[in-house]
């Protein structure tokens, strides 16, 4: 029942009461006229033989059977009479015609009035008496007394007739055919009636339902001819107005959704700071542009820029001035490319130009523009002034070069040189054959092996602050490092593991930083202090199964559970090398230790790590606590990587807080941890130790 459509039930609704109606009216006619025509033969035959009875009175009397058997005959002739018998008193037949059926029986039986004999589906017999009558003359030869008047007439004789009923069953089969016909006549008119009906209901409502479905389909510019009246009339105008109402709703919502993919598209792709296209975007352009050299289109070059001077800006003024510099140095460098050129910020001070079609010397010349640029530029903020300069690494992109990452590090190692050989300056290398490559690996792993064992490498300590009641209790501290070399700057980590992770150098340095970790935390232990150290891995140690073990023995031999030992690398190598970091977390979650995100928030990927990693601490990314309060976008994205990660027991750190008046705000939005010279400086790891850990109480 629930299949019928609207039409069909109107239909039944409509043909259904008015068909029993009929058919019922019909057959109480129907069946009453045969009643009724049965009636009239039975009223005939009574009729016939009460006619019949005195006449035969004076045949009987008289003998006279030839008047007798004229009076048979002549009954005969009348419609539907089958046959007449007239017997005497005795029971003999003394007169017959037609064809008899009765029985004798029958015919010898003693009737007192007329009535009906026999019956059977094809013929009724009815029957009378003859009775001798009395008039005025009889009773002049009665003896008086002889009769009395109450006695009833002597019986003389009998009369039957019988009648044929097969016209009967013709005329009643005939009213019945008309009755039929009658019911067929009147329910082909009410079907016309009915459908006619519900066409004109059902129509309008099927259009609205058709709409209805094709709206539901997503074609929300279905609308309904306003054709009806009534409340039907009302149903199509609203369905117009509220579709139309939807259709407005759905492209204003369709034109936001638009708005924001490509406001996420653009964040994905660019920096937030400067505008500039972000590494990411930077090196998929430069493997677009290798395989169209690759495929035979002109020669390209790559410039790498180190800005030289950028730290005394942030030492000296704070972070404000230091993102200013950035995006002036940002637009200043743009000005000197052409349309076709691409500009990136590869993070930090560090900033990626592709020349398209441009090589040899116009190439080295757009680079000694550049450095004079920067040479000549002056930054001025507030009451100083500073001035700048840039260390530039050039690599022709030529169709030797097998993928991004020999030029990657050909620029990388260009700009390193410039910077080691006296800064603002351009240096030019092509992508490293194998021999130099060996050479270069080689002075490197000997620079980072001296400095091991020469404990040159200075393990810091970044402390972090607790902002929540729900956090961990005890000190909670990330450890970093420099390289100190004699006659050198301090190397910082970031520079110190991208030369290390080049040549394949960067899971000695975790090593060591795990290493410095565990002997700390079973210092803690046996002093029945509580710590947690976070300690930085480069994605190169994720593949690694000799780091797991290393830690793992490293743990045995101090008797620890690695419940305070927190794991942490970067989001983006969790996106680059998802399944080694899936793996890797595993592990060193079954040692007890937990694992930690570096810069969460800055893709759009960052959800997705959450499950697949689990990690119990996040470092939100500074592209988020840069302008916290001033950008309404980063705060509400801060909000929202609270609340997600809070569902999810996961603790957030905010980094990198230089002003105090940032901390308050961060609290309200529920960060977890703080870091940075606003809650504690950064000062050498076992110096940290003594005097906030294992000082006397």
């Amino acid at each position: 029942m629930n299949r019928l459509t609207l039409r069909h039930r109107l239909l039944l609704l409509t043909l259904l009461p008015s068909a029993v109606i009929a058919i019922a009216l019909v057959a109480y006619f129907t069946i009453s006229g045969i009643h009724t025509l049965e009636g009239e033969l039975r009223t005939k035959g009574m009729a016939t033989v009460r006619y019949l009875a005195p006449i035969s009175e004076y045949g009987i009397i008289a003998g006279q059977i030839e008047s007798l058997h004229g009076l048979a005959q002549a009954t005969v002739q009348e419609p539907s009479v089958k046959a007449a018998i007239i017997v005497n008193q005795k029971g003999r037949a003394i007169a017959v015609s037609g064809r008899v059926s009765l029985a004798s029986e029958t015919l010898r039986q003693a009737l007192d009035e007329p009535t009906q004999v026999a019956e059977t589906d094809r013929w009724v017999a009815f029957g009378a008496p003859v009775r001798r009558s009395l008039n005025e003359t009889d009773a002049l030869f009665e003896p008086a007394g002889a009769a009395d008047k109450n006695t009833p007439p002597e019986v003389i004789g009998h009369i039957f007739v019988e009648f044929d009923k097969s016209e009967l069953a013709t005329r009643q089969r005939d009213l019945l055919n008309r009755g039929l016909l009658i019911v067929l006549f009147g329910l082909m008119v009410l079907a016309i009636l009915a459908v006619t009906m519900a066409d004109n209901l059902a129509k309008p409502v099927m259009q609205l339902v058709h709409a209805v479905r094709e709206m539901s389909s997503g074609h929300l510019n279905s609308r309904v001819q306003v054709t009806s009246s009534g409340e039907i009339g009302v149903l199509e105008q609203g369905f117009n107005e509220m579709a139309t109402h939807i259709q407005e709703a759905h492209q204003s919502m369709q034109s936001r959704i638009e708005e924001a993919t490509a406001q996420l598209a653009f964040q994905a792709r660019h920096d937030a700071l400067t505008g500039l296209l972000n590494r990411r975007e930077f090196e998929h352009r430069l493997d677009k542009a290798l395989t169209s050299v690759q495929a035979g289109g002109e020669e390209c070059s790559v410039l790498f820029i180190d800005l030289d001077r950028f730290k005394p800006v942030n030492d000296t003024c704070g972070h404000l001035a230091g993102d200013e510099l950035l995006r002036q140095i940002s637009q200043l460098f743009q000005g000197r490319l052409r349309e076709e050129d691409t500009l990136a910020r590869l993070g930090g001070d560090e900033f990626g130009i592709i020349l398209a079609n441009c090589g040899g010397p116009r190439a080295r010349q757009v680079a000694e523009d550049i450095c004079g640029l920067a040479a000549a530029y002056r930054f001025i903020w507030q009451d100083k002034v500073f001035a700048i300069g840039a260390s530039i690494g050039l690599t022709p992109l030529s169709r030797r070069v097998r993928n991004i990452t020999e030029i990657l590090a050909a620029g990388d190692s260009a700009c390193y040189r410039a910077k080691e050989t006296g800064r603002n300056q351009v240096c030019e290398q092509e992508p490293l054959n194998t021999e130099e490559r060996r050479h270069e690996t080689n002075g490197w792993s000997t620079r980072i092996a001296c400095a091991l064992a020469d404990d040159r490498l200075h393990i810091e300590a970044m402390p972090l602050h607790a902002l929540q009641s729900n956090a961990q209790t005890g000190h909670l501290v990330e450890l970093t490092a420099r390289l100190h070399e004699p006659g050198q700057p301090p190397v910082a980590l970031s520079a110190l593991m991208d030369a290390a992770e080049r040549y394949d150098l960067a899971p000695t340095i975790d090593l060591r930083f795990v290493e410095t970790a565990i002997n700390a935390l079973a210092r803690a232990q046996r002093q029945n202090k509580s710590l947690h150290c976070l300690v930085p891995l480069s994605g190169a140690s994720l593949g690694r199964s000799e780091v797991v073990d290393s830690i793992a023995a490293s743990l045995a031999s101090h008797n620890l559970s690695g419940n305070g030992l927190c794991l942490i690398f970067s989001e983006d190598v969790s996106t680059h090398q998802t399944s080694q970091a899936i793996e890797f977390s595993r592990q060193v979650r079954a040692l007890g230790c937990q694992i930690g995100l570096n810069d969460f928030g800055g893709g759009l990927s960052s959800f997705s790590h959450l499950r697949s990693i689990s990690p119990g601490y996040v470092k939100l990314s500074r592209s988020l606590t840069r302008d916290l309060g001033g950008n309404r976008a980063s705060t509400a994205l801060l909000r929202a990587i609270q609340e997600i990660t809070a569902d999810q027991d996961i603790y957030s750190i905010a980094e990198g807080i230089d002003d105090i008046w940032a901390i308050k705000q961060l609290k309200d939005l529920g960060i977890s941890y703080v870091q940075g010279s606003a809650v504690a400086p950064c000062e050498p790891f076992e110096v940290w130790l003594e005097g906030a850990v294992f000082r006397a109480i």
